[in-house]
């Protein structure tokens, strides 16, 4: 239902003419001065800036919030929608610019994914791979992004993602402290052998990265063609 509702938004929004869009996109986005406008808390969620946005965050959607679905559809939702506002206000303390999108509500299940059932196999990767191996892999490249904040990052929200990761995790805590603490330790021998397999894990990323490459430009060809043909709605 995430999927469709995040996959309807883009299209309605990408089927106007650009002005209309900017400015429905500047009302609907939550920014450190806007944060009082209590709507912006939802609809920020909900907008994707490109197809490429929209295709990686509902990937991540899929994969990961089916193990968190899976469990518990309350824990789940209470993840998600807490994630995403705690990480787009964490992001609002820290950059003047608008914020759109649902990478901290992803990043918030991730966050409780990889401590709850962190040896599950997932093929976010063309490869099966653990969960807990991917999970790792996200967190040192997002504290990379966020300590060296390399020029082809900018305008990326990675503080927001680093804050819904943080609450996912925090929220598996008290969901099951024992479970969060074994798959705490799973991680740490996970981040162990993501450093020792390196290369190994490198041409897998590059595989894999080439494959999804291929997917983001595929379904932005189809999105951007399904919205324009739905132009017609604003004439």
């Amino acid at each position: 239902s995430l999927i469709a509702i995040n996959t309807i938004v883009f299209l309605l929004l990408f089927s106007m003419p650009v002005e209309m869009r900017e400015n429905l996109i500047a009302l609907l986005a939550i920014s450190s001065g806007t944060s009082l406008e209590i709507w912006r808390w939802l609809t920020s969620m909900f907008v994707h800036a490109s197809a490429s946005h929209l295709f990686f965050n509902m990937l991540g959607l899929y994969f990961f919030g089916k193990v968190v679905e899976e469990e518990s559809q309350k824990w789940f939702i209470a993840a998600y929608f807490l994630s995403g506002l705690i990480g787009a206000f964490a992001f609002t303390l820290t950059s003047a610019e608008f914020a759109v999108g649902a990478s901290a509500a992803i990043f918030g299940i991730i966050g409780f994914a990889m401590l709850f059932d962190p040896i599950r196999r997932i093929h976010l990767y063309v490869f099966p791979l653990p969960l807990g191996v991917i999970a790792i892999a996200f967190v040192i490249f997002e504290s990379f992004v966020a300590a060296f904040q390399p020029m082809e990052f900018a305008g990326v929200g990675t503080v927001a993602h680093l804050g819904g990761l943080v609450t996912g995790a925090i929220m598996m805590l008290f969901y099951d402290p024992t479970r969060a603490a074994k798959g705490a330790l799973i991680l740490i021998v996970s981040a162990v052998l993501l450093i020792l397999l390196a290369p190994f894990f490198s041409i897998i990323s590059t595989i894999g990265g080439l494959v999804m490459g291929g997917l983001d430009w595929l379904v932005g060809l189809v999105l951007y063609n399904i919205a324009g043909a739905l132009g017609f709605l604003w004439i």
